[in-house]
């Protein structure tokens, strides 16, 4: 929660936050000691990804009333053809 407090706080000042990479290293097997037996994951911009992932779902429940009928085609029930 404190991620979205900071994100809401910023209003357009220093976003250099969120352009972060977060470097973890995962063991290859069990009982790993020395730096071969890891492997590095790095979650680029995770932050940023969970935060649209929230803004996208909670504007998919009113995404209905601010496209007009004629644009369907940002609406998930209907296709680019109709």
């Amino acid at each position: 929660m404190e991620v979205f407090h900071q994100f809401y706080h910023l209003a357009g000042e220093n976003f250099q936050m969120l352009n972060t990479a977060v470097v973890v290293l995962l063991p290859k097997k069990d009982g790993a000691a020395e730096i071969n037996d890891y492997r590095p994951i790095s979650l680029i911009h995770s932050v940023a990804k969970l935060i649209s992932k929230v803004l996208s779902l909670r504007l998919a429940t009113v995404i209905q009333s601010l496209i007009s009928l004629a644009q369907t085609t940002f609406l998930r029930t209907k296709c680019i053809h109709d």
